[in-house]
């Protein structure tokens, strides 16, 4: 049994890594129940119908696994080779949502119109997500022959550090900040892995200090959820109920949790089947629940290390860490948002969350993320 159990965990033992591939469905499997306990008070009250966030999810999930499928066949090289075009293709959804008839413009409190969506019939899709794929390949591509010893100012260095930027103002325009903190996290993580001096990196990321301080507290939707964020219970009553209601969850789930949708969040919290879908899960599920589930995302994030470290090639390398960094400062994001400990910025919970347009994205990553660690690609 022990040498079975052994033969299961051990690196290139099948084409697609098993322990991998099992960290993902059950993480898909319990964002099903999750979201479903989460949704159902507010899909009754909206629609008159329970189970529409959870008819809605499946069907999203079952595009993603399919494109998983799709993306684990199709070699990662050939996805890079045409990073270029799909960028272009990611600028011009980025500036479809601006388009009054295609894009949605939300309203929120703070008096800002939020432009993250394009209407599509029925469905919404959220290009800022998507862009994330894009932006992906084509940094692999851009840092795997970056050398900070010998900078050329080419032509075609110049052009994809346009693209790169373009995208990113695009996503801080929408605004979508979580999303932009997610992608530079990714870019200075590359930037040190391409063994930039952390002199230059330490001067840069001082100069960037006041640009973020403008950022941050001059613009009005980002000053409030500053203040509340400080002090949320001075705010309970209104913008800061949200942040409060995540607190009571997190405290009522107590050891074990309290029974399936029955708790203070499923029927106060705004945004509980989206991005505050952690704190209705701990309050379902207590203490035992959430350490269950932060044990899968560490053994997922620790597998996903452990494979890119033995990939052979550099590009599969950089593409690789490049998803696995996009991915744990997810999780990291949004815990940190649910608990309190960061400022409130709308990004989703992989997995977890409801939405399309981020359930798709992230099972398409895990389907390169599977292709770049095939055994043929491991130096066992």
């Amino acid at each position: 049994m022990f040498q079975s159990f052994g033969q299961f965990f051990k690196y290139g033992n099948k084409k697609i890594d098993l322990p991998f591939l099992y960290a993902i469905f059950i993480l898909f499997g319990f964002g099903v129940i999750i979201m479903f306990s989460a949704s159902v008070i507010p899909a009754e009250r909206e629609f008159a119908d329970p189970y529409y966030y959870l008819k809605k999810q499946l069907v999203w999930g079952g595009v993603g696994i399919l494109f998983f499928l799709v993306f684990i066949q199709v070699p990662y090289q050939i996805l890079v080779k045409f990073s270029f075009p799909f960028c272009l293709f990611s600028i011009l959804l980025l500036i479809s949502v601006f388009i009054p008839g295609v894009g949605k413009s939300v309203g929120t409190t703070y008096g800002r119109n939020f432009n993250r969506w394009i209407q599509i019939g029925g469905f919404q899709i959220q290009p800022s997500e998507f862009s994330k794929i894009s932006l992906l390949l084509f940094l692999s591509l851009f840092f795997q022959t970056f050398d900070p010893k010998n900078i050329k100012w080419t032509r075609k260095t110049l052009i994809s550090i346009f693209t790169i930027s373009s995208i990113l103002i695009l996503i801080v325009i929408e605004p979508a900040f979580g999303t932009t903190v997610e992608i530079l996290t990714v870019i200075f993580f590359f930037v040190i892995m391409t063994g930039f001096p952390m002199k230059r990196i330490l001067l840069l990321s001082i100069a960037t200090l006041p640009l973020l301080f403008v950022l941050v507290t001059q613009v009005g939707y980002r000053k409030k959820r500053l203040e509340i964020w400080l002090d949320p219970y001075k705010y309970r009553f209104d913008e800061g109920h949200q942040l409060v209601t995540s607190f009571r969850a997190f405290f009522d789930g107590g050891t074990l949790g309290k029974p399936i949708g029955s708790g203070y969040s499923h029927r106060y919290l705004a945004y509980s089947h989206t991005d505050f879908v952690l704190a209705s899960f701990v309050e379902d599920f207590g203490f035992l629940g959430f350490s269950i589930f932060l044990a899968v995302v560490l053994f997922l994030l620790l597998r996903i290390y452990s494979l890119l470290q033995k990939v052979k090639d550099k590009l599969g390398f950089y593409l690789g860490t490049g998803i696995l960094l996009l991915l744990a400062i997810q999780f990291l994001i949004n815990l940190y948002v649910v608990t309190g400990l960061f400022p409130v910025t709308g990004i989703s919970l992989p997995f977890l969350s409801y939405g399309g347009s981020s359930l798709i994205t992230i099972f398409i990553l895990m389907g390169i993320l599977a292709n770049i660690t095939k055994s043929e690609n491991l130096a066992l």
